[in-house]
């Protein structure tokens, strides 16, 4: 069978590139770093393989990726001054990673221009065989699922800056609607994420990214602001999706009151979405149980250090409760709304502790930062008072993490990715208003490939699909009993997971565009 993933992005690293010589999108990118003249070496364990490519055109035609959400970005302005200052970077050493590009990009004047420029690159690379293609989605009639060395993708924007020219320009709204228009008449978008990584116009984020300088990437606003709404709107009258990936809890608690019908329970302007996510293993109300320390006030925002707590449905399996991450609300009102949650490849969004924590601390957990204009909302009035969680019960210990064997981490990961498809059945069947039939139509793979995760080890790249597939089944059928939930059939579950359920809403979407 076929595999479909809602979240990747194979034309992402050759904008890093000096344009007249970056690879093709078909190319399979192995970063490397010049020592002296011709002499190169991989890069592999200082980046944490995340230069690498793990989803170009090629390795997803390899892994029958037959449906794919096509996502567009233009970097934003800090990750490529932080990346530019990155000392290897900087001083020209690392193939594929060009420092006036980077420079270019920090501008912040070039978005529009660059989610252009991506686009056409993907259509119009050069592939290996005459036969291979990529074709862009507009309608359901563009699909045909059985045509030979093809993949298919449906266009999904990550950020709303991505339509800017000039920022700071007197005419910068002007030109920015003009953009957005022009391109969602010429293209079908499905969904844009309304925020990303950095401070933008339209909506707090929640804090995501962690190998850089955290500063720069804080999170200072306060919910949607008032261009956000508007883009909202918009976007609701195109039948574009919002995808609530990056929105902080306070942004995405607004977007569910506004999206829902005020005369009708449990009705929604139209489905919400992530389309690559992880799950908190906890409720809105819990979000501040397992704090390691009391907030701290870094200025324009309170750093926040949580340890992770143990799955309810897994043995030696945990959680990343950041608040980037989906709560059981959440999870209910995307299913509620009729949307779908495509499940993330990077090792920390799953849960487990990766390598970008706090300096010095050995124990697992997981850091976020948390706008001082959200602050009361998030902690209450004195976030100082605020208890930490006590001792190490019911989180995973610094024993258990040093007792952890590195050669089961292919397993142990695989497990954590089964214990978020879990809970968000689990979340389900405890709701009178879900049905976990419909529950499991409504789950589907997100990886995130080429963006720069740190992917599961049992996946490291999309090729690894099938045998995950394969390897996880063991994984399911006992967490699927653990839910009481084993009159669902694992082997239908997992070929609705890993293909059908992401093909059949994709195409779905594409029906308000064609009629």
């Amino acid at each position: 069978m076929p595999f479909f993933d809602f979240h990747c992005h194979p034309g992402l690293k050759p904008q890093f590139s000096d344009p007249g010589l970056k690879n093709s999108v078909w190319d399979n990118i192995k970063a490397k770093l010049t020592i002296t003249g011709n002499l190169t070496i991989g890069i592999n364990k200082l980046f944490n393989e995340v230069l690498d490519s793990q989803a170009n055109c090629s390795q997803l035609l390899e892994a029958d990726v037959k449906m794919f959400g096509l996502v567009l970005h233009a970097p934003e302005q800090n990750i490529a001054t932080t990346l530019g200052d990155q000392g290897i970077v900087d001083r020209g050493r690392v193939e594929l990673i060009n420092k006036d590009r980077l420079n270019y990009i920090a501008t912040g004047k070039h978005a529009f221009e660059l989610i252009n420029e991506e686009l056409n690159w993907l259509l119009h690379s050069t592939p290996p065989a005459d036969t291979y293609k990529i074709k862009l989605l507009k309608q359901p009639a563009d699909f045909y699922e059985t045509e030979a060395n093809t993949i298919f993708g449906g266009l999904i924007i990550e950020g709303l800056h991505c339509f800017f020219d000039d920022p700071d320009a007197p005419d910068a709204k002007k030109t920015y609607l003009k953009n957005f228009r022009k391109f969602t008449k010429k293209y079908s978008v499905l969904a844009i994420n309304v925020c990303h990584m950095q401070q933008n116009l339209f909506c707090n984020h929640a804090h995501g990214i962690q190998f850089f300088n955290p500063s720069l990437f804080y999170p200072i606003g306060n919910s949607i602001t008032d261009f956000g709404k508007e883009m909202i709107e918009l976007m609701t009258q195109k039948n574009i999706l919002v995808d609530i990936k990056h929105m902080s809890l306070k942004a995405r608690l607004e977007l569910y009151r506004t999206h829902k019908d005020p005369d009708e329970i449990n009705t929604y302007l139209q489905p919400l979405i992530c389309t690559h996510a992880g799950t908190t293993g906890l409720s809105i109300a819990d979000r501040c149980t397992y704090l390691y320390k009391v907030p701290e006030d870094k200025g324009p925002a309170f750093e926040v250090v949580y340890l992770k707590p143990a799955s309810r449905h897994f043995e030696k399996t945990y959680h990343n409760c950041s608040s980037i991450n989906l709560y059981d609300e959440d999870i209910e009102n995307i299913l509620l709304s009729g949307g779908i949650i495509g499940l993330s490849f990077d090792q920390r969004i799953l849960g487990f502790a990766d390598e970008t924590g706090l300096p010095g601390l050995t124990v697992p957990h997981d850091v976020e930062y948390v706008s001082e204009l959200e602050a009361a909302f998030f902690f209450g009035s004195q976030p100082a008072a605020l208890p930490v969680w006590p001792d190490d019960t019911n989180v995973w210990s610094a024993e258990d993490f040093e007792d952890l064997d590195q050669s089961l981490y292919i397993e142990t990961q695989r497990r954590f990715l089964a214990n978020n498809i879990i809970h968000i059945l689990w979340v389900a069947g405890k709701n009178k208003s879900i049905k976990i039939t419909d529950a499991v139509k409504q789950i589907c793979i997100g990886t995130d490939f080429d963006g720069l995760i740190n992917a599961i080890d049992c996946c490291k790249t999309a090729i690894g699909l099938a045998d995950l597939k394969k390897d996880i089944r063991h994984d399911m059928l006992k967490a699927l009993q653990n839910i009481e939930a084993d009159e669902l059939e694992v082997d239908e579950l997992l070929d609705n997971i890993f293909y059908r359920n992401g093909r059949d809403f994709m195409l779905t979407r594409l029906r308000t565009f064609s009629g």
